[in-house]
């Protein structure tokens, strides 16, 4: 129970947590929405939607900030490293991309437990078998080391 929970987890986290869930007063657009589409069948209550919109809202600016600062702190390193900026400056900026990426797969990683705690453990389940049906080349995901 636990290895396929663990498992659910896992393919949630190729999810981006900025899922694209419509609130349940709204109806739904002619075209489904990108990343909701792992969503529309898990027979979602009006609360669920209601719930997964509010963590889809608490974690879309911090995330966004922080995939501006990413980029931009990207680009700055492409620019210091074609240009003469010292090894040590160099490395800052290094560390400074690693990390806001770090930051970046925190949130990502919360919003996905905050998601992952409104579904139903069949939800969940139903979720994982969709995303691994949808995954390139239907390919399965490589074993957990131990």
């Amino acid at each position: 129970m636990l290895k396929q929970s663990l498992t659910a987890l896992l393919l949630c986290g190729s999810l981006s947590p900025m899922l694209a869930i419509a609130p349940a007063t709204v109806a739904q657009p002619a075209h489904t929405p990108p990343g909701y589409r792992n969503f529309e069948n898990l027979n979602l209550t009006p609360e669920q939607r209601q719930q997964l919109q509010a963590v889809r809202q608490q974690y879309q600016s911090r995330m966004e900030q922080t995939r501006n600062q990413l980029r931009t702190a990207k680009e700055e390193l492409r620019q210091m490293m074609s240009g003469t900026a010292s090894d040590d400056q160099i490395r800052a900026k290094h560390q400074q991309v690693r990390e806001l990426e770090n930051q970046l797969a925190s949130l990502r990683f919360e919003s996905m437990l905050a998601m992952r705690s409104i579904l139903t453990p069949q939800q969940r389940q139903a979720l994982a078998t969709q995303m691994q049906q949808r995954r390139p080349g239907n390919r399965p995901m490589r074993p957990q080391q131990p």
